[in-house]
């Protein structure tokens, strides 16, 4: 398996990048693809779309990314802006196959169907979306978390490493965020 560059290289690369850099540009891409790959093939696994694959997901992805214009503080960061890119693609995918097929039952929502269901409804994708969101308004470290560890399937330690914080403030963190979810989509 290839190694990382250290995290200092990978944020200067994302500066620079940012700053419009040609070269940075596509050092950063060849360094930061598999992870990103992984990362949405991950997402695909936690109920994507039929059909969509993990490259489509991933370039699409980037494309939002390279318009992003806020500064991205760390590699942590990047990888979390691109996670959410990835979700926030799939659920405009699913919201645009829901609008198409209108109608239909609306199941009850829990947290273990949204994140467990090979499949999830258009609807509960969208109800999650709008949880999520106000979660990042209100406590964007735990957002974060959350996104790394559940959405893009990081391990602990590794989204423990990538928010600079210990394992059991992570833990802490994701138990506060899914039963502050659950309660938000149990309503």
């Amino acid at each position: 398996m290839e190694t990382q560059p250290p995290s200092a290289d990978i944020t200067g690369l994302i500066r620079r990048w940012q700053h419009g850099d040609r070269e940075a540009s596509a050092v950063l891409a060849e360094e930061v693809y598999q992870e990103l790959h992984g990362i949405a093939v991950r997402r695909l696994a936690h109920g994507g779309q039929a059909g969509l694959q993990a490259t489509e997901l991933l370039h699409e992805a980037w494309i939002r990314l390279s318009a992003n214009q806020h500064p991205f503080q760390s590699r942590a960061h990047f990888y979390a802006v691109a996670a959410l890119k990835m979700r926030n693609l799939l659920i405009d995918l699913a919201r645009m196959q829901a609008s198409q097929k209108r109608g239909g039952d609306l199941r009850p929502l829990t947290l273990t169907v949204t994140l467990l269901d090979p499949s999830p409804q258009p609807e509960d994708l969208q109800l999650m979306a709008e949880a999520f969101d106000q979660l990042t308004r209100m406590d964007e470290r735990k957002a974060q978390a959350f996104a790394l560890n559940e959405l893009a399937g990081f391990s602990i330690a590794e989204t423990a490493e990538l928010l600079d914080v210990s394992p059991a403030t992570l833990q802490r963190d994701l138990r506060f965020t899914r039963a502050w979810l659950a309660t938000r989509l149990s309503c």
